[in-house]
């Protein structure tokens, strides 16, 4: 079922940003986010010839929101790494469509994966990561849409596959950051050798 995904991650988001994150306005945004984005997934706008889920919309206000918060000399590499993401997406798409042999897993998890780890080139810390992922994948969205637009005009950006490849990423993203959070803390309480602990 498509958007299930993408609806356990929000549900899941909206959870943890209201009950367990201390009160502060980035957990109120946050839990605001998640509400935003269940609400309007299912909601659509027309513009011109092709229609946009309202959820792309809040997405890609929120992803540019974050670019805005990036460091100055930080924002010139985001703006390359979205680029980059827009780019793998919209490749990954395209040949999934006019050569679907070699996809031999879901599509979603293929290509959320795929956008993981790209943007894991591109930056180190998680939320710089979480961005460009947001973003990239919303600039893919639209160029691929446009590039099929003729072969399916009635074709929705931000669908539910959209959203579900991009919460599979999301979540990749933070499962890896904690398998490499608890190997950080297990290293560091490894005893070093030839030396007594207290």
């Amino acid at each position: 079922m498509e958007g299930a995904y993408f609806y356990v991650g929000c549900w899941l988001l909206w959870l943890v940003a209201t009950f367990f994150m201390k009160k502060t306005p980035e957990r109120t945004a946050l839990a605001a986010f998640a509400l935003l984005m269940i609400s309007s997934a299912s909601l659509e706008l027309k513009i011109g010839p092709m229609r946009a889920a309202l959820s792309f919309f809040v997405l890609l206000f929120a992803s540019c929101y974050g670019m805005v918060k990036q460091r100055p000399c930080s924002s010139l590499l985001m703006v390359w790494s979205t680029s980059g993401v827009a780019f793998a997406y919209a490749a990954f798409r395209l040949l999934a469509l006019f050569d679907p042999v070699w996809i031999w897993l879901d599509e979603r998890w293929l290509l959320a994966w795929w956008l993981a780890i790209v943007s894991a080139l591109f930056h180190r810390r998680l939320f710089a990561r979480l961005v460009c992922v947001a973003m990239g994948g919303c600039q893919g969205e639209v160029v691929y849409a446009l590039a099929i637009d003729r072969m399916a005009p009635d074709y929705v950006i931000g669908s539910f596959s959209f959203l579900d490849a991009l919460s599979i990423s999301v979540a990749s993203l933070l499962v890896w950051e904690m398998i490499r959070f608890f190997a950080f803390q297990l290293e560091e309480k490894r005893p070093i050798r030839g030396t007594r602990q207290p």
